[in-house]
């Protein structure tokens, strides 16, 4: 399932409860919106203190619109101005890209369902959202966001153990409940990203 007509882009920015977004941050996104050609047609930040909630929102919001995609970016990372067009180019109904968690030593958000690789795209169980174009039209996939026993699921969900401890995030959960719907995700390794904190990961 993909789209067929001219890509319109909806930017999505989750954003925690302080209300920051870094400033490499802004400006990965003003030079994308540039890089774009008139493609992004909508960009949204949603501050909440609930990642679920903003993803949920979000995906509501592009709904509403005439968008075609959804492009998620966290507001801690940095991209190449003409990332927008790299991830449309592959035509996947989600792709995201690599990158490192916030620690050291550098650990990958990603957990490969194929060999990951350096220069082609791959296959992936799971990856962070902190960069990652969906085409909204999963979202209208009557099968998307069923569980195992035809009930309805969230999206966005955090996955626990039995002893509550978290197994995976939002992310993780998302890629879940699109791959038991037929949708797989896939990362691009090859954009440059940054992960901000104290430096750039």
């Amino acid at each position: 399932m993909g789209n067929k007509t001219e890509p319109k882009i909806f930017i999505g920015v989750p954003v925690s409860d302080s209300g920051a977004m870094n400033a490499y941050t802004a400006h990965s996104i003003g030079a994308a919106i540039i890089s774009a050609g008139g493609l992004v047609t909508d960009f949204i930040l949603r501050q909440s203190c609930d990642i679920v909630s903003n993803r949920t929102y979000l995906v509501n919001a592009a709904l509403a619109t005439d968008a075609t995609h959804i492009l998620f970016i966290d507001c801690d990372m940095t991209f190449p101005h003409d990332i927008i067009k790299t991830l449309l180019s592959h035509g996947k109904e989600i792709v995201g890209v690599e990158y490192n968690k916030r620690k050291f030593p550098l650990e990958k958000v990603s957990e490969p369902l194929t060999e990951r690789s350096e220069t082609e795209l791959y296959k992936a169980k799971f990856t962070g959202m902190g960069v990652m174009l969906i085409d909204l039209s999963i979202f209208k996939d009557p099968k998307f966001g069923l569980d195992a026993e035809g009930k309805r699921s969230a999206w966005f969900n955090f996955g626990r153990d039995s002893h509550g401890q978290l197994v995976y995030g939002e992310d993780g959960w998302f890629s879940n409940v699109a791959r038991d719907a037929g949708y797989d995700t896939w990362i691009d390794p090859t954009p440059r990203i940054g992960h901000l904190g104290l430096y750039s990961f």
